[in-house]
């Protein structure tokens, strides 16, 4: 899996790709079979403003697609929170040597708490992975009213999704929203994007 599995150097994308069908098969809230394509993970990296000290954070990192590209492109002085619900997710996001790192098992409900922990109260980015539909109307607006109180003055909340079904609850806490339908990846994909201001 883009060389960024638990078991790069040891086995590669056949042994990531069991990994991951293990996790799914186990783990209801995995959400795909597949990780996400380089060509989307650069894609969304580029709508991000990385330059200088950021603090982003990543609900439901999984494997790590995105991690190891937006730690390829932080500067030295930012930090990438993970929010992971899997175990051996997490595990294995842990064992990834990068002082600006910081992987927390945990769910996104507790983002608020999360950032306080960590010191913090407010984030750059906020990108997430995790399928929203699976939550309830009330915890879903609840989480993305916790993201949009936790954003930057100009910052953003990237969401990619299998529907589009998360555009109306993001017009009910951001006043600007937009939706990229990624009709070229498999499995098709739709990228929601919110700000705030």
């Amino acid at each position: 899996m883009e060389g960024n599995s638990p078991d790069e150097g040891n086995g590669g994308a056949s042994k990531s790709g069991i990994f991951l069908l293990r996790q799914f098969l186990q783990d209801p809230k995995v959400a795909s079979l597949k990780s996400t394509s380089p060509y989307l993970v650069r894609r969304i990296c580029r709508r991000l403003d990385l330059r200088g000290p950021r603090v982003i954070v990543e609900l439901g990192p999984g494997l790590g697609c995105f991690s190891r590209a937006l730690l390829d492109r932080l500067s030295p002085d930012s930090t990438l929170i993970l929010i992971e619900t899997n175990p051996d997710f997490a595990n294995a996001l842990a064992r990834i040597p990068e002082p600006r790192l910081r992987v927390v098992f945990g769910s996104a409900v507790h983002l608020k708490d999360i950032l306080r922990h960590a010191g913090l109260s407010r984030v750059d980015v906020v990108l997430s992975g995790i399928p929203f539909s699976y939550h309830k109307e009330a915890a879903k607006m609840k989480l993305l009213e916790d993201i949009r109180e936790v954003l930057s003055e100009d910052g953003i909340f990237v969401a990619y999704q299998s529907t589009a079904h998360l555009r109306k609850y993001l017009k009910r806490v951001f006043p600007r929203v937009r939706v990229e339908r990624q009709v070229f990846h498999i499995p098709y994909l739709v990228v929601l994007e919110a700000r705030a201001a």
